[in-house]
């Protein structure tokens, strides 16, 4: 692939959005990178790696749906091979393919493209089934992105023919008279009219964004005032409500309305109705899959967690607000590599913060509560679309790192190791990123080639309190926490800019029950626990009326904590927690539970207040929800370990608590 071409192609569409964009739709702040514009590196390369040689390298392999889809074979079966599961697998592949810009891989992906492409009908429909709404934004979403990154002259007019004909069917078959998923998800295909909208310029796409904007479901006031969730219909669920995430952004854009633009924070505000109700310190909500609880036992579902990180993309690049980028860096580097198996060959229908047991047991959720392995790793956990669906989350973080500015320059809105060759200041320039972020402090941007003007924004978190940032050892001023931090000036080859972000070890409640989470900067950290890891023989594949074992080093797992977990923090007494930070040398693999770069040693008793340390009665599976706390403490005061959320397979991130003079 010719990366000088394609990376000038989408620089000159991104730097002219703003003129195409024309009075009636607004352009946004920043402009995401075609996938393979960033290049991860060390451990963060590692990651996508995994996925290449585990389940998304097999997919096709290991699951009929995808390997013999409708969408792929043409071949009329119907169902789950008409529908969706297959374009979300192909989602995934395209952005891991062009992520590691792997040349097998993008064999692959581009079998799927091409099928795609062929499916066009005469009228402009494609795909296995007519006017399929909703299954066909999802393959509208993966040609786009491998168009941005390869500019396949055959994308644009396939997306003119078919927009067309969207324009004309949705006067008298609406988004929602196909499935409320449509209507809940169709900013995935708003995304695709106004990128395409800024490449082409044309006006009547303007009114064919208006046209779809109107029949998508009202996000806004429900992050704004939401309302009973039994009654809310399709934007209860976990994962329309993350995918909705999206359509604030994107419809203001479009109309200007003033009530999207906070509609983010809305839904994210700590004191709002939804994280009162069902928030999590990761900034994730729980959802099983109808939004459910705080419980510390209950879960959010791996479709959602992938679905957050790609609306954060969206929501940060529209709106160029950094505590977007915050929320983006926790889910993904805690809940992510949480909800996977540590070797990338299995996945988890649910993440849960207080996990003892992995097991096919009684969990009693509404949707995949017990005997479809909702917590198990391994290729079939729970219903189908999230082993289709996930593929695309870690990629999706990478896309995330760095994107272009209105104003010609370069935003480095997330931070990992990685690579980004992008144009700024009308020059091509390369920048390197290491460091030991995010299980350390610090972040050095290097810059390898190109030499250009251009203003280089910074995001600082917001958690950090004392943050530094230097250009050749030079200090910059005013580095204020929860913003971007812009040096505008002329770059070359060999300048050097250090960020330092202080990370503290912090204790905060005020969770369900007051319990507490232990944070230090963008990491949650868990009760590190021995455990028992053992592969399933035989299974019943969830739904599919077959039996599986392991499916060519592909097992089902089963992991139970191995000694007791009901420890309680001790506090001190202002509140606080002294911990011991202790660090290693960051290994490839961070979050193999046996390798975890940093770890905490904190003061802890274990307790058996209130069943703590049990599993409920009718939910054997489950564990007991922590007690209220303050608690007395009771018994010895121990040093324990907390590891990085994303280094567990078991866990207890939600602690109940003592003050030291509670004993």
């Amino acid at each position: 692939m010719n990366k000088t071409f394609f990376l000038g192609v989408a620089a000159s569409v991104a730097l002219s959005g703003s003129a195409l964009c024309g009075e009636a739709l607004r352009p946004p702040a920043m402009h995401v990178l075609p996938d393979g514009a960033i290049q991860a590196r060390a451990w963060l390369r590692h990651q996508l790696e995994l996925q290449r040689d585990g389940l998304t390298g097999h997919a096709e392999e290991l699951y009929d749906d995808i390997g013999n889809s409708d969408w792929l074979t043409g071949a009329g079966r119907g169902g789950q091979y008409a529908w969706e599961r297959g374009p979300y697998y192909a989602k995934g592949l395209v952005a891991l393919a062009l992520a590691l810009d792997d040349a097998a891989l993008k064999a692959k992906a581009k079998r799927w493209v091409d099928a795609i492409l062929a499916s066009q009908r005469p009228n402009g429909d494609f795909g296995p089934r007519e006017r399929n709404w909703w299954a066909n934004m999802i393959a509208l979403w993966l040609v786009r992105d491998w168009c941005a990154a390869t500019d396949d002259p055959r994308v644009p007019p396939f997306l003119e023919r078919y927009f067309a004909f969207q324009a004309q069917e949705l006067q008298r078959y609406t988004l929602v008279d196909e499935s409320k998923w449509a209507m809940a998800r169709g900013a995935d295909e708003l995304d695709v009219v106004l990128w395409l909208h800024a490449r082409t310029g044309k006006r009547e796409l303007e009114a064919f964004a208006r046209l779809l904007s109107g029949q998508i479901a009202d996000w806004s006031t429900f992050y704004h005032r939401g309302g009973d969730p039994s009654k809310a219909g399709c934007r209860s669920h976990i994962v329309n409500f993350m995918q909705g995430i999206k359509a604030p952004p994107l419809q203001w854009r479009v109309n200007g309305d003033p009530r999207h633009r906070n509609a983010y924070a809305a839904a994210f505000a700590p004191d709002g109705w939804i994280m009162t109700s069902y928030g999590r310190p990761d900034r994730m909500v729980n959802g099983s899959e109808p939004l459910s609880s705080r419980n510390a036992s209950e879960a959010t579902e791996l479709c959602a967690i992938a679905e957050r990180i790609l609306s954060n993309l969206v929501a940060l690049s529209t709106w160029g607000d950094a505590s977007i980028g915050d929320d983006l860096e926790t889910v993904a580097y805690n809940t992510l590599p949480a909800t996977l198996g540590a070797d990338g060959r299995g996945m988890r229908y649910y993440n849960i913060l207080n996990l003892p047991y992995c097991v096919d047991g009684r969990y009693g959720f509404v949707n995949n509560g017990e005997k479809v392995g909702s917590l198990c790793p391994g290729p079939h956990s729970g219903f189908g679309c999230c082993r289709s669906n996930f593929h695309f989350a870690w990629p999706k973080f990478v896309q995330s790192l760095w994107m272009q500015t209105a104003d010609g320059g370069l935003a480095a809105t997330a931070y990992g190791p990685c690579t980004v060759t992008a144009v700024a200041g009308g020059t091509q320039v390369t920048v390197e990123e290491t460091g030991s972020y995010p299980f350390g402090p610090d972040v050095k941007l290097t810059f390898r080639a190109g030499a250009a003007t251009f203003p280089l924004k910074l995001r600082i978190p917001g958690w950090c309190r004392a943050p530094r940032v230097t250009v050749n050892g030079a200090a910059v001023a005013d580095v204020k926490p929860g913003s971007f931090c812009t040096v505008a000036r002329a770059w070359k080859p060999g300048d050097e800019v250090a960020l330092h972000f202080p990370m503290e070890v912090t204790v905060s409640g005020g969770w369900d029950r007051d319990a507490a989470v232990v944070t230090r900067g963008p990491l949650l950290y868990a009760l590190k626990l021995a455990y028992e890891d053992k592969v399933v023989e035989s299974y019943e594949v969830p739904f599919e009326k077959r039996t599986a074992g392991d499916l060519n080093g592909f097992p089902r797992r089963e992991i139970r904590a191995a000694e007791p977990w009901n420890h309680a923090l001790v506090l001190n007494a202002r509140g606080g927690i002294d911990a011991e930070v202790v660090t290693r040398e960051i290994p490839l693999h961070p979050f193999d539970p046996a390798a975890a770069p940093v770890s905490l040693k904190v003061k802890t008793f274990r307790s058996d207040f209130g069943g703590w340390g049990h599993t409920r009665d009718i939910l054997t599976a489950r564990a007991v929800e922590p007690p209220p706390s303050p608690i007395a403490i009771e018994g010895d005061v121990q040093t324990r370990e907390l590891v990085p959320m994303g280094a567990t397979q078991v866990r207890i991130v939600l602690f109940p608590w003592a003050r030291e003079s509670d004993k």
